[in-house]
């Protein structure tokens, strides 16, 4: 009776762990959902199409205008240094996910949805309620 004792408490600290790396986002949607989300973030920041597209499904693609990266480069640069993204929320049923962009004068949330290939079929950059 010794022995399951001792295992016991083995497996409930292994399961804590994974646990803790699940809350991570490691080996879900979420990482990669916040690693594209960030890449995609740094390339709208850098006025960056082809680095803001690189992800995105080819119907997301189409839309995107070398004008509108512009300017939301221009709204991003106005609130100062970009500093990383703080994951806010996600939607399961949409696989979708909501990030806080943050920088050195402010923030904006980024929203954006996955497609089951994990390409960006959705991104949206909000202004944030100050």
């Amino acid at each position: 009776m010794g022995q399951p004792l001792v295992h016991k408490p083995l497996l409930l600290a292994s399961a804590g762990l994974v646990l803790a790396l699940a809350a991570c986002g490691g080996g879900n949607g979420q990482g990669q959902a916040q690693s594209s989300a960030d890449t995609t973030t740094k390339a709208v920041y850098n006025d960056d199409v082809d680095g803001v597209t690189q992800n995105f499904d080819d119907a997301l693609k189409s839309q995107v205008t070398r004008s509108e990266v512009g300017i939301l480069s221009d709204k991003m640069h106005s609130l100062g240094d970009y500093q990383g993204l703080t994951f806010v929320s996600n939607d399961a049923a949409k696989n979708e996910y909501t990030y806080r962009a943050n920088f050195s004068k402010g923030a904006m949330n980024v929203v954006l949805r996955l497609d089951s290939d994990g390409k960006i079929g959705a991104y949206r950059v909000l202004a944030k309620a100050q």
